[in-house]
């Protein structure tokens, strides 16, 4: 499949040169209304329109403006702005690695992907030597006029980069109320064996093709039947029972695991080869 470039450049470590082009990893497949006047079925459009006057406003005359509040603002226009904006760069300069597992999950933003550009040798060599070290590389670069924190992983062939939140953009957990609930709260030794019994019964490799977006199959069958005039069946979803004691759930919940996985096609397989391998007994004995 050819990839649109959304970014060319290079990544700079020291002196080392790594030219590289940049192309979104993930395709959003979300589904989008219009809205729709019921009355007539033309489409509603918005405008801008002024809170003191309700009047629609020309764009040349919108301005940027910082609340103060109480009705007061600061007007900052695009000259002030244009000697602030990052200079503009072809480079993602990288000037540390650090371990994976230091980056907390909630820092990761939008995720890339690396390909080489016009020479491949220092793109392999970066990739290869980055494989196995569990380390990552961490930079900055500028994209659409917005200067970005990354990180790039290798998977010994291939590259990958994700724009990072910064620090003062994440959430301290330790600032959320409601997470207080979970300290001191008092788990039996039964409980917490049943728990990590569920966790191993439940273990297995990621599968990423065993997902996809329900909702948006559905949507979309209901859609193409509205428009071909068609009604079709929604089966309701199924009522959960109501939980009372934790370990009945536990318990309940490692018997359906256990009982999942031998129905798997992976698991059956397994036994017939187990089956196929072993010797067969003589019906006579020796």
């Amino acid at each position: 499949m050819a990839a649109r470039s959304i970014w060319t450049g290079s990544i700079t470590i020291g002196l080392l040169n790594v030219p590289v082009k940049l192309v979104a990893a993930v395709k959003r497949k979300g589904i989008a209304f219009n809205q729709l006047d019921s009355t007539t079925g033309s489409r509603i459009r918005y405008q801008k329109v002024a809170e003191a006057t309700n009047e629609v406003v020309d764009s040349d005359h919108i301005v940027k403006g910082w609340d103060l509040g109480g009705e007061h603002w600061v007007v900052v226009t695009d000259e002030d702005l244009a000697p602030l904006a990052p200079a503009k760069s072809k480079e993602i300069g990288i000037d540390r690695f650090v371990p994976a597992d230091q980056l907390p999950p909630t820092i990761y933003e939008a995720s890339y992907i690396l390909l080489p550009g016009k020479i491949a040798k220092p793109y392999a060599l970066l990739a290869r030597a980055m494989a196995g070290t569990n380390q990552v590389a961490i930079g900055r670069f500028v994209m659409r006029q917005h200067e970005h924190l990354a990180a790039i992983r290798s998977d010994g062939q291939h590259l990958t980069l994700s724009t990072l939140a910064y620090p003062d953009e994440l959430v301290d957990p330790a600032q959320v109320e409601d997470l207080e609930t979970v300290i001191g709260v008092q788990l039996s030794d039964r409980e917490l064996a049943m728990a990590g019994t569920l966790v191993e019964a439940m273990a297995e490799p990621f599968d990423p093709s065993q997902y996809r977006d329900e909702y948006r199959e559905s949507v979309m069958a209901l859609i193409e039947a509205k428009a071909e005039g068609r009604t079709i069946d929604i089966d309701a979803a199924p009522d959960r029972a109501v939980v009372v004691d934790l370990a009945d759930a536990l318990e309940a919940s490692i018997e359906a695991a256990k009982a999942s996985r031998s129905r798997h096609p992976s698991a059956r397989s397994a036994k017939k080869a187990a089956e196929t391998s072993s010797p067969r007994r003589s019906a006579k004995s020796a």
